[in-house]
């Protein structure tokens, strides 16, 4: 599902967009965590979803920065 995900938005917007080059690489990461859990490991999974976290609010970040540079460069 991941990788559908990541070809999806690749095809769409390529890789010049600055929102598809976050969307990519947070795909990218997910994709080398979920390959990286044991089955069946709590505290693995918590791990994750605290790196989840914090990779949603860089997103989070980066979405507005991007938005406020966007809105600057509008007359």
């Amino acid at each position: 599902m991941l990788e559908s995900a990541h070809k999806a938005v690749a095809k769409e917007f390529g890789p010049d967009d600055d929102l598809a080059r976050v969307a990519l690489h947070l795909i990218e990461c997910a994709t080398d965590v979920v390959g990286g859990l044991p089955d069946a490991d709590l505290d693995a999974a918590q791990e994750a979803l605290g790196a989840a976290r914090a990779a949603v609010l860089t997103a989070t970040y980066a979405v507005r920065r991007i938005h406020d540079h966007a809105r600057r460069e509008q007359p």
